[in-house]
């Protein structure tokens, strides 16, 4: 039987392999109270939709140009993702439909959407995992720009 020394080399080097290329550990995902400590700290008033445990929900303004946005936060069920949305009123004959799928093509990864009930929303979904002030910033900010520069597509006075 004929042994391939590559083969050898390669198992005994094996073991080795967490030591030469070390586990990469993966950030915890924000909490409820962490979520709510770090909006705090990026300077916003926060309001408790919900303090249900498993169920929190976080509300703050944002200023822009044109708007104070009422922004919402909440970590989904799964844990994977914090979710910022804004309700941006009913929605009736007079909505956009087509130009509201236009600007989602132009937001994203923030979207439009209508709920159940007929309220239109904009959302943006923020992967729960390594999430930094200066990230959670920019998400909102991004959510907030989107809101201001898309209105003639979504505030049609409905």
């Amino acid at each position: 039987m004929k042994t391939n020394p590559k083969l050898i080399v390669l198992l005994a080097l094996t073991p080795l392999v967490g030591q030469i290329i070390p586990a990469v550990k993966e950030e915890e995902p924000l909490n409820a109270a962490g979520l709510r400590a770090m909006i705090t700290g990026l300077a916003y008033e926060v309001k408790d939709l919900n303090t249900e445990a498993g169920k929190e929900k976080y509300e703050f303004t944002v200023k822009t140009t044109n708007f104070n946005i009422p922004i919402g936060a909440e970590i989904s069920p799964s844990k994977n993702y914090i979710w910022l949305t804004a309700n941006l009123g009913k929605s009736s004959e007079k909505t956009k439909w087509q130009e509201l799928v236009r600007a989602n093509s132009v937001t994203q990864p923030t979207m439009f959407y209508v709920t159940k009930s007929d309220v239109l929303m904009v959302a943006i979904p923020v992967e729960n995992h390594g999430v930094t002030p200066v990230w959670l910033k920019k998400c909102i900010d991004k959510i907030a720009t989107d809101v201001d520069s898309q209105s003639s597509v979504w505030n049609t006075g409905g």
